[in-house]
């Protein structure tokens, strides 16, 4: 029977797969804020040190990323990244456009897009708490050129 996959690639997994708002990964200390669980424990699972955690831990990471207990079964990554992605909205059409065509750019362009976008949320966050602001201006000259 081939074993489970080590703790530490399943915690990689998670802090992999489930960002802050801000896109970027949780820092440990973030999480050992929000789940009853101490950052030195937290860290020590994530080196490798902690092995075969309480059952009580595992069910606070679960409840912080929104997996359920079984994730600790898997096997695999792949298994690691489908269980954690089963409760997750799937990625809409314009979503996925926007990431091929990002993944084309030089690691800097990726950078200026990631701006770009944390403009526009930061503007339709302003245009929501102040409805009588100008609103953002379309560019459909720029879509005519796909």
């Amino acid at each position: 029977m081939t074993a489970y996959l080590p703790l530490e690639d399943q915690i990689r997994v998670l802090f992999d797969v489930v960002r802050h708002p801000e896109g970027r990964p949780y820092t440990l200390q973030e999480v050992s804020e929000q789940i009853d669980v101490s950052l030195a424990t937290i860290s020590q699972m994530r080196s490798g040190r902690i092995k075969n955690p309480q059952l009580h831990t595992l069910r606070e990471l679960c409840r912080f990323f929104d997996v359920p207990l079984h994730y600790f079964e898997t096997r695999t990554v792949e298994a690691c990244y489908a269980v954690s992605q089963a409760n997750r909205p799937p990625i809409p059409p314009i979503a996925h456009q926007i990431a091929v065509r990002a993944a084309r750019l030089s690691p800097a362009a990726q950078q200026d897009v990631l701006v770009l976008i944390r403009w526009v949320q930061a503007a339709e966050a302003q245009q929501h708490r102040d409805p009588g602001r100008s609103p953002l201006p379309h560019l459909e000259a720029f879509d005519e050129q796909g």
